[in-house]
């Protein structure tokens, strides 16, 4: 249990800082290891293949928002805007490392990742474990950098159109 009188706030960002640090860390591990990080977002993916069952039948909409304050938003990322219907929702938040988290501790995201080796592009992969857990359900779920921010479609599979390639 936390110590009294420490805030949520402070238990959240330091909470988001240690993920960043554990996810470039085990990035650069892996890298340093020869062993693919793609490899190991894929097995996340699949280990988390049926975490979004509940949600079976429900719109792009109900799943964003299942998906952003519990899975992406913990992450450290803040959302900058989004938007949604049943068939397709799109979120643009900031990219990830939080640059607002880790400037509290004193680094920015570029000297943290440069730190373990990592890219920015390489960290921000990580996202792509929502894919088949989204799949699971009918959706295709896709992140792509764009002007500083990233952007998270998730759209439904049925609906025709063409997914974009992933990063």
């Amino acid at each position: 249990m936390a110590r009294t009188g420490v805030s949520k706030a402070v238990l959240l960002d330091g909470a988001q800082m240690s993920m960043s640090a554990f996810i470039a860390g085990t990035m650069g591990f892996l890298k340093e290891h020869n062993i693919p990080v793609k490899d190991w977002i894929t097995y996340l993916g699949e280990a988390f293949d049926g975490s979004l069952d509940a949600l079976q039948g429900e719109g792009a909409d109900r799943v964003m928002e299942h998906l952003l304050p519990l899975q992406i938003l913990p992450l450290g990322a803040e959302v900058i805007s989004d938007r949604s219907t049943a068939d397709k929702a799109e979120a643009v938040v900031t990219t990830l490392p939080s640059r607002t988290v880790l400037e509290k501790f004193g680094t920015t995201p570029s000297e943290m990742l440069e730190g373990f080796g990592v890219t920015q592009r390489e960290f921000a992969s990580v996202l792509d474990m929502f894919g088949p857990s989204a799949k699971s359900i009918g959706f295709r779920f896709k992140h792509q950098l764009k002007d500083g921010q990233e952007v998270l479609t998730l759209e439904s599979a049925s609906s025709g159109s063409k997914s974009g390639k992933k990063r």
